[in-house]
C-alpha cells in the first residue's frame, strides 16, 4: 500500500498499486494512467487533424516509432545515471518490472525520433512540435 496524502486537506489515502489481477499477471494504476493518456492524446490529435498541415495518419505512424524508442531510450538514460549498479548487476538491465525509466530519456529519444520523421516525410518539424507538445503533458509523470 502507498499512502497519498493532502496535508492542506488533512487527508489520507491508502491505495495499492496494483488495481486488477488477472492470473499472475498484475495490471498496475501507473499502466492504466498511462495508456488513459495515451488515448486521449490521440482523441486530440484526431481533432486538431489537418492542423498546421500534419495529418492524424501522419501522428498514427510517428506514434509506432515514438513509443517503443521513447520507453527504450528512458530506460537507456536511467540505466546510464546508474552505471555502477548494472556494472555490478547486468541482469538487472532488462528487468523492468522493477522500475526504472527517465523521462528525459524518452523526450531525447522521442525528439530524435521526430526529427528523423520529419525529414522523411518533409515535415516541419517546428509544426509537428507545435501539435504534439501539449499532449506530451499527458505522458510526463515523476515515475
Amino acid at each position: 500500500m502507498n499512502t497519498i496524502t493532502f496535508p492542506g486537506l488533512n487527508l489520507k489515502l491508502q491505495l495499492s498499486r496494483i488495481a486488477f489481477s488477472i492470473g499472475n499477471i498484475h495490471i498496475y494504476w501507473y499502466a492504466i494512467l498511462m495508456m488513459s493518456a495515451f488515448i486521449i492524446a490521440l482523441i486530440i490529435f484526431r481533432i486538431k487533424d489537418g492542423k498546421f498541415e500534419i495529418k492524424f495518419s501522419d501522428i498514427l505512424d510517428l506514434s509506432l516509432y515514438v513509443i517503443p524508442i521513447s520507453i527504450i531510450s528512458a530506460r537507456i538514460y536511467y540505466i546510464l545515471f546508474n552505471l555502477e549498479y548494472y556494472i555490478s548487476y547486468p541482469s538487472q538491465i532488462f528487468n523492468l518490472k522493477a522500475g526504472g525509466l527517465a523521462i528525459y530519456g524518452g523526450i531525447i529519444g522521442g525528439f530524435i525520433t521526430c526529427y528523423i520523421f520529419c525529414k522523411k516525410r518533409k515535415i516541419n518539424l517546428l509544426d509537428l512540435l507545435d501539435y504534439i507538445i501539449p499532449c506530451l503533458a499527458l505522458r510526463t509523470s515523476n515515475r
